[in-house]
């Protein structure tokens, strides 16, 4: 059972001046998260709590970005402390997206909302599991959240408002694509990845599949459809999901 992640505190003990309106993510690790890590993009510089304690002026918090232009900021994050865990090659990119890329006008307008520019944002990390995580699964394992069936990843402009990215949590199945959508008797591409939903769209923490999850280990999809008429029962189909991309 995933942990509620909605019960996690959204305060962060202290904050350097910012020269531009903040954006703020928080990341969490493990099957019952117990540390919470902020990532604050202020602009052209990222801070990163990367010890959990709460304190974003520290002088290795402060990240400038790697590379980019006016449609793409990269961020090289390092490392994270997670106790007797370290999380490495963080990574934050940012994206300018456009109605066509987005492909879904709701979705669009949701993001031209959240600032004066229709950014979107990745996280990558490879994070180290626990010792007391059961499952058979490689110690390090690569992830990527940046959209899902809920849509893109945004941060907010509040620490209380800010997506949850939960790492190394109990896995499900997620969407990976909000422009998915499925009508029965129709041939449709189900695009699916393996990982955990955290709290708000875009924050589906993807696994990276190589030399994770072996390629003879197929997902299976039961879905539900609605019914075609009034009174009839909805439709029910399985599906084994063989093809990777």
């Amino acid at each position: 059972m995933a942990a509620d992640l909605r019960k996690i505190e959204r305060t962060i003990a202290k904050e350097p001046a910012y020269k531009t309106q903040p954006k703020y993510c928080l990341l969490v690790f493990g099957p019952e998260p117990k540390n919470r890590f902020w990532l604050v993009q202020d602009g052209d510089i990222l801070y990163v709590d990367r010890n959990g304690n709460g304190d974003l002026t520290e002088p290795d918090k402060r990240v400038p970005f790697k590379n980019g232009d006016k449609n793409y900021r990269n961020f090289d994050a390092g490392e994270i402390h997670d106790g007797a865990l370290t999380h490495t090659g963080l990574s934050v990119s940012q994206f300018l997206v456009s109605a066509e890329s987005v492909g879904n006008p709701k979705e669009f307008e949701r993001i031209k909302k959240a600032g004066p520019e229709p950014w979107t944002w990745w996280v990558r990390i490879t994070a180290e599991r626990p010792q007391s995580d059961p499952r058979q699964l490689p110690r390090q394992i690569k992830y990527v959240a940046n959209g899902d069936g809920l849509g893109y990843l945004l941060f907010a402009d509040k620490p209380q408002d800010a997506p949850i990215i939960h790492f190394n949590g109990p896995w499900t199945l997620g969407l990976q694509d909000v422009k998915q959508r499925f009508i029965t008797d129709h041939e449709s591409m189900l695009q699916i990845g393996v990982g955990t939903q955290g709290i708000g769209p875009g924050t589906f923490t993807f696994v990276l599949y190589p030399d994770t999850i072996p390629n003879t280990v197929y997902p299976k999809a039961d879905i539900t459809f609605p019914a075609k008429k009034s009174g009839d029962k909805p439709i029910q189909k399985k599906y084994t999901l063989k093809q990777r991309c």
